[in-house]
């Protein structure tokens, strides 16, 4: 997703302002984990959830309900694009090249998110 920021700053109706617009937004051990149980348990069929880790925020007291649907709706839709999947392919993690496996990134930017259901 391409946003325009200066249209967003000037557009008091801009529907939704993502707070994450890739599926890179989140930490590499994530995608780490993915793959070995993409290639370990691939049967295995895994959820996931969103915790709180801050109690002494209550959360609904700050971020409407609908505000935060709106959110997860919209990680919900995301997928890799080609260039996050050459991204991860072309670098270097942790001093090794290639630490994914070309038919995890496939699985990737061809499967992944594509079955995910509330």
């Amino acid at each position: 997703m391409n946003v325009n920021f200066a249209e967003r700053a000037h557009n008091h109706n801009w529907k939704l302002d993502p707070i994450v617009r890739s599926l890179l937004d989140t930490d590499f051990y994530k995608l780490l984990m993915l793959q070995f149980i993409w290639k370990n348990f691939p049967k295995i069929h895994v959820t996931s959830e969103v915790t709180n880790r801050t109690v002494s925020v209550r959360l609904s007291e700050h971020v409407p309900m609908a505000m935060l649907v709106d959110q997860m709706e919209h990680v919900r839709g995301l997928r890799f694009r080609r260039s996050e999947i050459i991204w991860l392919a072309g670098n270097t993690f942790y001093g090794t090249r290639s630490i994914f496996e070309p038919a995890f990134l496939e699985w990737l930017e061809r499967t992944f998110g594509c079955r995910i259901t509330r």
